[in-house]
């Protein structure tokens, strides 16, 4: 059986595990969000830090400053004596005893590089598990950061007596037999494992080999299993001895876990240790070094002649691309994944009522082990079983692409991210997106719902059946433009005020131009004309018997150009009964008022489109559209609820002024010549009209 074949656990870990906790009677003290002492200590004293929490302990587990080089102690004669001083002067950090801190013991001081200094935590020489702090030290012995974490109560007699407690309990080829069994779904028991003598002096490990007779049909072990002990913390000063156990089981991926040393030997921690094989996709994709998507099937952005001419754009072939993620450590899918099921996104095929996966309903599969391999025919309906897949693959890697992208520019966890796990790192798990293409609810069009960080965000995509009728039907599954514009809502509506910020006139306005700018600054490439060229946010899905200009519109009134002779969009123009400038030919099959949110929208977007243009004058394309998305993403956290258009501009001004203030001139040029200068005034907040802007062309 290969082990794409078999059902390969997942990552456990019990302190992580609220239920687990509970039933070993550890009650939380301190509510999320309530002071921290030690921290705002440290912050005032240094300012300028950003200091990341764990979720389960809500103690300290990143400590760095914002700006790059600075220090966060006094000088020290060595590496060593700068982190132990820093740790002991800074114990209510982690609400550490003087006893707790005696329990940090130095591990190591690496000096190749950036000089890093190690301290593992130990109560009575047993290793508390990933009990660990990790230091960067500058040249003259001042700490530059910490990360990791200290548990408290380790140095207290309580926790001494526990790892004593363990003599006459469960024997260590016990606590073996429970892991090879929850790994491998077959059971084993203690009288498998026989120790080996394969110690030397320094080697903590103990090593047990399996024995299995001539007939035993159940998987053998490639290597010894390495054994030694551990104290498991589960917070609030409660720590439970344990076993940590390494196997290389045939057939399966190495694993190491942690199994309870006391009666019932429950498993307290689960981890694949080999790197997940790449996974590949025939996707639609520029072949960049980011493995940038197509604008769609059939890419025509920016138009090719800047005209209204008709213009339809070919197809071209999909790419068979070999990626686990564009982030290391936080691959897509596990290991022998065979359905477009992972950490990030789910995405199907809802076919069928009632909302949500079912009967009739279909899931994106491998072709092969960590294959997705479909190729879309255009001769073809989009519901055509390989067509369907094709797309829905598509659909995955842009999701998945975006939470990359997303991710590296600042919306991770701790900024309510959609994830299943979230690994420690902040905010709350088990909301991955609900990608779910060919929806049966609607047809030519797409929504994404957001609800706030834990719960599932949905996107359903929509079958576009106004083509005609000699035409195969087309799909927004995999249409970039499209996806982006959706996923755009999904990270917006997190950013400001937690799902629930963006609920007046002008927040859901500029909602929908984050969306078409994320399209837009997403699948935009260096060769293309920012200077003049026009750029639609969708295009192959909107063709229609009646309408042959969808690749100039697509479905707003002006394509989003800098060259105002072809979007002529300024502040004003967000407000109803303003009449809109003659000269740049205008959709006719868009209209509306003013203050309508998607037409408000195309204002904003126009706004951050000329900030992006002009960055990419200055800096080239892809540093400028790297420093683009942390100024937008960073602009978003600082974005308050029901906001304004100059609140959200500030918003950026304010990221931009952090981050590299060397562009804070280009950044106010750009938005000062859509009209949203230094003393420009936006509608109430609680305006619907949006009447009553004053404009500034003025930085």
């Amino acid at each position: 059986m290969a082990i794409s074949d078999k059902k390969i656990p997942g990552y456990f870990h019990a302190l992580y595990e609220p239920s687990v906790r509970a039933a070993r009677g550890v009650v939380a003290t301190r509510a999320v969000g309530a002071s921290h002492r030690g921290v705002e200590r440290l912050t005032k004293d240094f300012q300028d830090l950003s200091v990341h929490l764990d979720e389960a302990t809500l103690m300290p587990v990143s400590i760095q400053p914002k700006t790059a080089g600075k220090s966060i102690s006094a000088r020290a004669e060595s590496p060593e004596a700068a982190v132990q001083q820093f740790v002991r002067s800074r114990a209510d950090l982690w609400n550490l005893s003087d006893a707790d801190t005696n329990t940090l013991e130095l591990h190591s001081v690496s000096r190749q590089g950036l000089p890093t200094v190690n301290l593992i935590q130990r109560i009575d020489g047993v290793d508390v598990f990933q009990g660990e702090l990790k230091a960067a030290v500058d040249a003259n012995n001042n700490v530059l950061s910490v990360t990791g974490q200290a548990f408290a109560g380790a140095g207290t007699s309580a926790s001494r007596r526990g790892l004593k407690s363990r003599a006459g309990h469960l024997r260590p080829e016990a606590a073996i037999a429970k892991a090879a069994s929850d790994l491998t779904g077959v059971e084993y028991s203690a009288k498998d494992f026989k120790a080996v003598d394969q110690r030397t002096e320094s080697d903590p490990y103990q090593h047990f080999e399996f024995k299995a007779a001539k007939a035993d049909k159940r998987h053998g072990f490639e290597r010894p299993v390495r054994l030694k002990d551990v104290m498991f913390p589960l917070g609030e000063e409660q720590f439970v001895p344990g076993y940590y156990i390494e196997l290389w089981v045939n057939d399966y991926p190495a694993f190491s876990y942690v199994v309870d040393a006391i009666d019932t030997p429950d498993v307290l921690f689960r981890k694949n240790l080999s790197s997940p094989a790449t996974f590949k996709y025939r996707v639609h994709n520029t072949g960049d070094s980011l493995f940038r998507p197509e604008d769609g099937p059939a890419p025509g952005s920016p138009h090719p002649t800047g005209v209204p001419n008709g213009f339809q754009a070919k197809a071209v072939k999909e790419k068979l691309i070999a990626i686990d993620s564009l982030l290391a450590g936080h691959p897509w899918l596990d290991a022998g994944a065979k359905l477009t099921s992972g950490n990030n996104c789910i995405v199907y095929a809802d076919l069928k009522s009632p909302d949500g996966f079912g009967a009739g309903d279909k899931r994106g599969k491998i072709t092969a082990p960590g294959v997705f391999d479909y190729t879309y025919d255009h001769t073809k309906n989009s519901t055509d079983p390989k067509n369907l897949q094709n797309s829905l693959v598509g659909m995955f890697f842009h999701v998945n692409w975006l939470h990359d992208r997303w991710y590296e520019a600042g919306f991770d966890e701790a900024s309510g991210n959609a994830q299943d796990k979230n690994f420690g790192l902040g905010g709350l798990g088990g909301d991955p997106i609900l990608a779910e293409g060919s929806d049966f609810s609607g047809t030519d069009n797409a929504n994404m719902s957001t609800p706030a960080d834990g719960a599932s965000p949905r996107m359903q995509m929509f079958t576009f059946v106004g083509m005609e009728p000699s035409k195969p039907k087309r799909t927004s599954n995999h249409e970039a433009l499209i996806t982006f514009h959706e996923m755009g809502h999904y990270i917006t509506n997190r950013l400001v005020g937690n799902a629930s910020g963006l609920g007046n006139q002008q927040g859901s306005a500029m909602g929908e131009g984050w969306g078409d700018f994320f399209a837009v600054c997403m699948t935009s490439q260096a060769a293309d004309d920012f200077a003049k060229g026009t750029f639609a946010v969708g295009g192959w899905t909107d063709l229609t018997p009646t309408f042959k200009e969808n690749y100039y519109f697509s479905i707003r009134r002006y394509p989003y150009s800098a060259d105002m002779k072809k979007n002529p969009l300024t502040f004003k123009h967000i407000s109803a009964n303003t009449v809109l400038p003659a000269g740049p030919v205008r959709n006719p099959t868009a209209g509306g008022p003013n203050n309508e949110v998607h037409n408000a929208g195309e204002v904003w977007c126009a706004m951050l489109w000329e900030v992006f243009v002009g960055l990419v004058k200055k800096l080239k394309h892809e540093e400028a559209e790297k420093r683009m998305l942390k100024y937008v993403i960073g602009g978003l956290k600082q974005t308050p609820s029901q906001p304004t258009f100059t609140q959200a501009r500030d918003g950026i001004l304010a990221t931009v002024a952090a981050l590299n203030p060397g562009d804070l001139p280009d950044v106010k040029k750009a938005f000062a010549k859509r009209g949203i200068g230094k003393k420009s005034v936006s509608p109430l907040s609680s305006s619907t009209n949006l009447t009553g802007v004053v404009e500034d062309f003025n930085p």
